[in-house]
């Protein structure tokens, strides 16, 4: 009798434990644009932003790139040939390159988490990534409101 009332037990906590671990079903993420952007720019005269295009739930594109400050003659990054090559030499990619590939790879994935670091690329790779997020979770809510992250954080 003792084993079966704690054979009971032992299994009730379990059921709670278990039923306690499992996460809330995400909401759907809402038809729409999200932006996100950087407040400044950083060190070198870039401020990378991204707008997250979400249609029937699903992202269906999205634009990442670096604004250039006028010290980079107000250009894109993606559009900076003498940055390009300069990255190219140093690094073996180039914004261009790796731009297409967190985008196609976010395409894909439906998911930051599975988006693999570009090498040569890894500080572009952390901040999509953390926009990638931040965007989703404002589709998750319906909120079009740009956001604006600190450079510092």
């Amino acid at each position: 009798m003792k084993k079966s009332i704690f054979s009971i037990t032992v299994l009730a906590f379990i059921t709670l434990f278990l039923s306690s671990c499992a996460s809330e079903p995400l909401s759907p993420l809402q038809n729409g644009s999200y932006s996100v952007i950087f407040d400044d720019f950083d060190s070198t005269g870039w401020k990378a932003y991204l707008v997250l295009y979400v249609k029937d739930q699903k992202i269906e594109n999205v634009e990442y790139d670096y604004i250039g400050s006028s010290t980079n003659g107000g250009k894109m990054k993606s559009e900076d040939s003498s940055y390009a090559e300069a990255m190219y030499s140093i690094t073996g990619t180039k914004p261009e390159l790796y731009i297409r590939q967190l985008v196609d790879s976010l395409l894909t994935h439906q998911d930051p988490d599975q988006i693999e670091t570009v090498s040569g690329a890894t500080t572009s790779t952390k901040d999509f990534k953390k926009f990638a997020k931040l965007a989703i979770e404002a589709a998750r809510k319906g909120d079009t409101s740009p956001i604006t992250v600190s450079q510092n954080e």
